[in-house]
């Protein structure tokens, strides 16, 4: 019995007919509920191909998307603010800078076939010629968003003007929310402003949907220049309901001080609750559970990990706490969730001219916390992989779906797509997968100093899985060899949680030569 219940936690991996390694751009997996997945390369040189698989496996559209509005030959302007499967078919939300102005576009494709069924317009913000303000560690939002309720097909778009008002500017329309249903129809439309007027400038934080029902916004509230009297600043928890065009909105008045502060708001539809995980760098973490129907604060906890603090000690070799950045909650339906965590820290590289930031992401931590907010176990995995650029904090929320931004003009830079990690919970086992440097496949023996992942090139694809309080190595697609390796890129990967299957891209190679497949790896 034990062996077969060992047994069937081996991932089984299904291939793609192998094609030519993607050229510059990015790739980004979708798998529908009618058993397609649909690959989507956005290239530099090559515009946005579609390839179609069939539930067996083979591809049976290839194609190229033709727009008429977004330019698809300006990928250098272009940012990705999500990709959803609404009734059926593949959404790709977008947008673009035209003449300086951010224009948001939404793509609607046909599941079966592929084809551009609509292109529609959604939005524009004022020119980024004007500064957004900046203020007490607070930068006001000049930007589109887009959520999907995970339960549903109805979505939101949020957009934000955050360059300093005019005299002429009406400050209650500086900030819209859509809301739309799963056939793209708009079914309301709402103002954000404070009708006291105590804030005039708001930072993005995140926004969830709750069917037809509900919009929940997220913010920082603050002040430009603060005056005697001035409020500071603040996180506001708001709330769009359908028979209102404004938002009604709680102030969190213990957050007073508010700056740089981060986070990630989700609904529990069956405990009628909403949650908003906080993050500031210094003070760490609080999770906020506000009843769903009226918005009111039920409690605020700030969120300790002992566990993994011990983990990371014991197996880790930490003198101090694991002091990782939070990338992603995963919140169960009785109101416990998984927390994914990564040591994060930053670097200046390079002369003063071209002096660039860089990003080392480091060791993983996963925590499990009850509904209390009380960690229950905890899991410390050594990484240590470097990227060209900033990361943020919920990375991970942000790259499950599919946010993306195209700013690296050199392509070697481009290997933020194979880095971090991805996390897998079965019934029984989970999973932590990543791309790492095997440096026991160094020619010349073994150098002491631990060198990080930073090239494509040099990674390979390791699936971490614990079961039964241990944790084993497993080499998916074959073991790495000095000459032979195998990265998949993260984030162009889906994972479909009700057929256990992790869709993504692997690049072999062998010697000189590099090959792709998609690979389809059932848990």
């Amino acid at each position: 019995m034990l062996h077969t219940a060992a047994f069937a936690q081996i991932p089984v991996v299904t291939m793609s007919p192998a094609f030519g390694e993607p050229g510059d751009g990015w790739d980004k997996l979708l798998q529908l509920k009618n058993g397609n997945t649909v690959y989507l390369h956005f290239g530099k040189k090559e515009g946005l191909l579609l390839t179609i698989y069939n539930p067996q496996r083979e591809p049976v559209v290839n194609d190229t998307i033709h727009t008429t509005q977004w330019n698809a030959e300006d990928l250098e302007s272009t940012e990705i603010d999500g990709i959803y499967e609404i009734s059926g078919q593949p959404v790709i939300f977008l947008q673009q800078l035209v003449k300086y102005n951010p224009v948001l576009y939404r793509l609607v494709l046909d599941g079966q076939t592929g084809q551009l069924l609509r292109e529609d317009k959604l939005g524009e913000l004022p020119s980024i010629q004007h500064r957004s303000v900046f203020a007490e560690d607070n930068l006001a939002s000049h930007d589109c968003y887009v959520e999907k309720d995970p339960d549903s097909d109805y979505y939101a778009v949020a957009l934000f003007s955050g360059a300093a008002i005019q005299k002429n500017d009406s400050i209650h329309e500086r900030i819209q929310v859509l809301h739309f249903s799963p056939s793209h129809e708009m079914i309301h439309q709402g103002w954000f402003y404070l009708p006291d007027t105590s804030y005039s400038y708001f930072s993005y934080i995140d926004m969830t949907v709750q069917g037809k029902e509900k919009v929940y916004l997220a913010t920082v509230g603050f002040n430009a220049k603060r005056k005697e009297g001035d409020a500071a600043p603040k996180v506001l928890f708001s709330m769009l309901s359908p028979d209102s065009a404004t938002f009604a909105h709680r102030v969190l008045d213990y957050t007073a001080g508010a700056g740089n502060m981060t986070g990630y708001i989700r609904t529990a539809t069956a405990l009628s609750q909403v949650y908003l995980l906080l993050n500031h760098p210094v003070n760490g973490m609080m999770m906020n559970v506000f009843q769903a129907p009226n918005g009111k604060l039920r409690r605020h906890m700030e969120w300790k990990l002992p566990e993994l603090n011990g983990k990371a000690q014991q197996e880790l070799g930490y003198k101090d706490d694991f002091k990782g950045t939070p990338q992603r909650l995963l919140l169960h339906e009785d109101g416990s969730s998984t927390l994914l965590l990564e040591n994060l820290s930053f670097y200046k590289q390079g002369n003063s001219q071209i002096s660039k930031l860089h990003t080392n992401l480091g060791d993983i931590g996963i925590s499990r916390l009850d509904t209390a907010g009380r960690e229950q176990s905890a899991v410390a995995i050594s990484k240590y992989q470097v990227i060209t650029g900033v990361c943020e904090p919920f990375q991970l929320q942000r790259r499950a779906k599919s946010a993306w931004i195209f700013r690296n003009k050199i392509a070697a830079l481009n290997t933020n797509t194979y880095l971090s990690y991805d996390y897998i919970a079965t019934p029984d086992a989970s999973f932590v997968l990543f791309n790492d440097y095997l440096q026991y496949l160094d020619t010349g023996g073994q150098d002491r100093v631990r060198k990080p992942l930073k090239f494509a090139v040099d990674a390979n694809f390791i699936c971490c899985r614990f079961y039964n309080g241990k944790m084993e190595k497993l080499f998916l697609f074959g073991m790495p060899e000095v000459t032979k390796g195998y990265a998949c890129m993260m984030g162009a990967a889906d994972y479909n949680a009700a057929s256990r299957t992790y869709a993504t891209l692997v690049i072999s190679r062998k010697g000189l030569e590099k090959k792709a497949n998609i690979a389809w790896i059932k848990f």
